[in-house]
């Protein structure tokens, strides 16, 4: 199936009371020339979220009810998707929100694994809001452990009350959970420097990423550098062995890979067992492969060759 236009894709996640909703309706003041979608889920019979968010037509918003979107997920959310895609085409950009206490890894999947999906669908980023103020006392705090490890730009809210010292503090405890990820800081609700349409899923070539624990080992992360090209069927093959292998412990891999008789460098990214191949832009001039992992890694062994 051929689409001529593919439709932007922004997820955001993070966990309750991170400021989803006003940060939803900033990226839609901001972004007044565009055309948005929205796909929320919701707990309980009645939506409220819904009735707070602006600049969205109603008949362009689908709401999963009854239930966090990773339970719902399977038919109900890859078929609203398609449908939303058939019936809102001309729709510049799709924003999902995620429930405060949802696994986000089951809201990317279908954007690696569905190809009706990804044939209609570009995703761009996946947004996690962490509020500053709060993060110490989640209850729930791997589930939201989890929505940093997926995030390509990590967001802090709610550190008006925080000084310089303690802010720079608290982003840095982030950065060490997620080195992969952009990190803004919001100030009441509003978020400069922040770009709809940046790309912020594509690893950078860099040395700079090392193998570090968090102070309660939740997460880990770990990279990995060859200097020999890898053969790419074998090297799809044992990956998807390894993924399906440690799919709950592997929350997102990343990589820049230098494939065998390839042009250009390969660009890997996975979250909760999926993952995808993409040609890059980069020439392949015999660079090593760079791959890092985030996730409890603690009894993973992962055999790249």
């Amino acid at each position: 199936m051929s689409i001529d236009k593919k439709i932007d894709v922004t997820i955001i996640t993070g966990f309750l009371g991170s400021g989803k909703t006003t940060f939803i309706n900033r990226i839609l003041t901001d972004n007044r020339d565009k055309l948005f979608a929205l796909v929320e889920n919701e707990f309980g019979e009645v939506a409220i979220d819904s009735q707070l968010i602006r600049g969205v037509n109603a008949s362009q918003m689908f709401e999963l009810k009854n239930g966090c979107i990773c339970c719902t997920i399977t038919d109900e959310y890859e078929q609203a998707l398609i449908e939303l895609a058939d019936r809102f085409g001309e729709a510049d950009c799709l924003l999902i929100e995620t429930s405060g206490i949802s696994d986000p890894a089951p809201v990317i999947r279908p954007f690696y694994e569905n190809n009706e999906i990804k044939v209609r669908y570009n995703l761009v980023q996946t947004v996690c809001l962490v509020d500053a103020k709060n993060f110490h006392r989640y209850p729930a705090k791997r589930t939201a452990l989890k929505q940093i490890a997926v995030a390509d730009m990590v967001i802090i809210t709610k550190a008006e009350e925080f000084d310089k010292d303690k802010t720079d503090q608290f982003c840095n405890e982030i950065r060490i959970l997620n080195p992969l990820a952009g990190q803004l800081v919001s100030s009441y609700g509003s978020v400069s420097g922040f770009n709809l349409y940046s790309e912020n899923r594509t690893i950078k070539f860099t040395p700079d990423i090392s193998s570090e624990g968090t102070p309660n080992h939740l997460l880990i992360t770990k990279s990995y550098r060859f200097k020999y090209p890898f053969i790419k069927d074998d090297f799809t093959e044992r990956l998807t062995y390894n993924l399906d292998l440690f799919k709950n412990e592997i929350y997102r891999i990343k990589g820049i890979l230098n494939f065998q008789n390839d042009a250009y460098l390969s660009v890997l990214q996975g979250v909760g067992g999926s993952f995808e191949l993409i040609e890059s832009d980069i020439l392949n001039l015999g660079q090593e492969s760079l791959i890092v992992m985030i996730g409890n890694l603690t009894e993973v062994n992962f055999q790249f060759q």
